[in-house]
């Protein structure tokens, strides 16, 4: 193994593994040879040289027994001319080499199993005895903007993955998708397909569809009429029955384009339908039961959204100027997480009436709770909300003009009746930070036992205004929690059975809570954006149990109420899942890592 950094080129003399008859793997980085040309030893079983310098293989390498060839950023023009035996090859890796202008002859390839040309750009034809790898699951030709005939790919029965992702001269699907009986993964993103046959419906196994880009504009079509632009032609998805994420992001797609038959998706986690020219989304989206995710960034028409599904944990609609109603009727989620950066018109010409919404939301969630704790179909809950506002609501029994504020805590205040706490915090915007993604966070001490805790965070790159974050801590946080002799303990970083019950205390004996709200970049540095002020509550049963009008202005409330779910993106990773009397810690980036999965948003 000889690896050098890259801008740093190791000289190899071509004859140097000559004499390692029995060498069996071989791997190699920005390694050039002295003599333009290299022997390798033919009982190799794994061959990777990243930047391999070469055109082509040695003329006098065959080996019958290599497993897997990696290439990538190779030099080659052509992997091997004519026909070459290679009986165990199983994996063939040539991503990023530029030169590569066509596949070999696989007619004696007969048990390849993956196949990876990503990034190869001048690659213009894949050879057509491709359709002789029976064992062929896996083939990446993402970034070959320059081939031109795909028509081979689709009869390839064996294939899971397909990824014909920035292959811009792919502009029709074969009628025949159906071939594809074993098909996981397509992602055609990228290319200038218009129409999508109805065959794509009798992929029973498909999981995973992107589309992303399909029929992209550029940025100044936007500012045409919407009848100029063209969009995506999708038929009826009916008979994607295992279909789990669903990616449509920048398709041009306008009103009523979108299939009225989405609930027939019901397997859907993930769907996508961010920067499309929409103005409304299907009622059948409310019946996608399984669907967690839902991702709506810069839909600059969309001007509402109905009722969303009934498990939904995260919507994203970052950037939606036009949006004005937004409904959480019917959403039996135990976590929700909303961000609503930059929707200014969900307070537009309401004066303080966003204070309301974001308290009238809360409330609404916390009744669902009581009920889905009465059907005892779950007993923890997560929720966060964000909106443009510049105020901390009048709710909040503690309210100050800082970035940290303190309550005070009667004796049994953890009763019965105790349902969690509130904090709120108003951020205010920097434009000139421009350091990565930021989230706000929420420390909390409880003064006598030391306790000390981050909510979860408000993921955000920039907004334009002043905008009211509110969270939700449950009870459940406090009734599995117990002193510990340490002076403070970071619960995202402590399990619940780490701690010695026979020094425990209860969280009840404390007398005061201080909370101090901050934003912090992903890092973990301190931002130039801030906290203007700050407001706690603690929330009991009867807090949640009055009417709407004891909230909202008696003048236009059935307006308002149209209004009632503006929630922030929470990362539920870092409030964590309390199971079974246990702390279940996710990864991190959870949620970041699945938004940024079919690429940047």
């Amino acid at each position: 193994m000889l690896n050098k950094p890259k801008e740093r080129i190791f000289r190899l003399n071509g004859k140097s593994f000559s004499s390692m008859s029995n060498l069996m793997l071989l791997k190699l980085s920005n390694v050039d040879v002295s003599e333009g040309q290299i022997y390798l030893p033919n009982n190799l079983r794994f061959l990777k040289w990243h930047g391999f310098p070469l055109k082509t293989l040695p003329s006098n390498f065959s080996t019958r027994n290599l497993f897997e060839l990696n290439l990538c950023g190779s030099k080659i023009n052509y992997l091997w001319k004519g026909m070459k035996d290679f009986p165990k090859l199983k994996t063939v890796k040539l991503s990023n080499s530029h030169n590569l202008i066509e596949t070999p002859d696989f007619t004696m390839v007969p048990n390849l199993e993956m196949l990876d040309v990503k990034g190869c750009t001048k690659l213009r034809k894949v050879h057509e005895s491709i359709e002789v790898l029976k064992s062929l699951s896996v083939l990446n030709l993402e970034g070959c903007k320059n081939l031109q005939s795909f028509q081979v790919f689709f009869v390839l029965k064996s294939l899971k993955i397909l990824n014909l992702q920035g292959c811009s001269k792919l502009d029709k699907f074969p009628e025949n998708l159906e071939e594809l009986e074993h098909l996981e993964e397509l992602d055609v993103g990228g290319t200038a397909i218009t129409q999508v046959p109805s065959s794509i419906a009798r992929l029973t196994n498909l999981q995973k569809l992107s589309f992303q880009k399909c029929n992209s504009q550029p940025w100044w079509s936007s500012y045409l009429l919407r009848t100029n632009t063209r969009c995506l032609a999708l038929p009826s998805l009916t008979g994607l029955r295992s279909l789990k994420k669903l990616n449509l992001s920048e398709c041009n797609l306008l009103e009523g384009t979108l299939p009225k038959d989405l609930d027939s998706l019901y397997s859907l986690e993930e769907l996508d339908l961010s920067k499309n020219k929409f103005i409304s989304l299907p009622e059948s989206i409310k019946r996608l039961s399984n669907l967690e995710i839902l991702c709506l960034d810069n839909c600059e028409w969309l001007g509402s959204l109905p009722g969303l599904p009934s498990n939904i944990l995260c919507v994203w609609a970052d950037g939606c100027h036009s949006l004005e109603d937004v409904s959480l009727r019917g959403c039996t989620s135990p976590e929700i997480a909303l961000c609503l950066f930059n929707c200014p018109k969900l307070i537009q010409n309401r004066g303080h009436q966003e204070i309301n919404l974001a308290v009238m939301l809360l409330k609404q969630y916390l009744q669902g709770v009581l009920m889905a704790v009465k059907k005892q179909q779950w007993w923890w809950n997560l929720f966060d909300i964000c909106i443009p506002g510049n105020e901390i609501p009048e709710w909040f029994s503690c309210r100050s003009d800082e970035d940290s504020v303190k309550i005070g805590l009667p004796s049994n205040w953890l009763n019965d009746e105790f349902m969690g706490i509130a904090m709120c915090g108003v951020i205010t915007p920097d434009h000139k930070d421009l350091s990565g993604r930021k989230y706000v966070e929420c420390c909390m001490d409880i003064i006598g036992n030391h306790y000390r805790f981050s909510s979860g965070p408000c993921r955000f790159t920039t907004f334009e205004s002043n905008h009211l974050w509110l969270n939700y801590v449950p009870r459940e946080k406090f009734e599995h929690i117990r002193s510990l002799t340490l002076e403070s303990v970071q619960l995202g970083h402590c399990d619940y059975d780490e701690y010695d019950s026979t020094n425990s205390v209860l969280v009840s004996t404390s007398t005061c809570i201080h909370a101090h709200f901050s934003v912090t970049v992903g890092t973990g540095l301190s931002s130039k954006a801030g906290v203007k002020s700050s407001g706690i509550r603690l929330v009991y049963k009867r807090d949640i149990e009055c009417s709407e009008d004891d909230i909202l202005p008696s003048t236009d409330a059935s307006i308002l109420y149209q209004h009632h779910n503006c929630s922030t993106f929470a990362d539920r990773n870092l409030i964590g899942r309390i199971t079974h009397g246990r702390r279940y810690k996710p990864s991190m980036r959870e949620y970041e890592l699945r938004r940024l999965e079919y690429g940047s948003k």
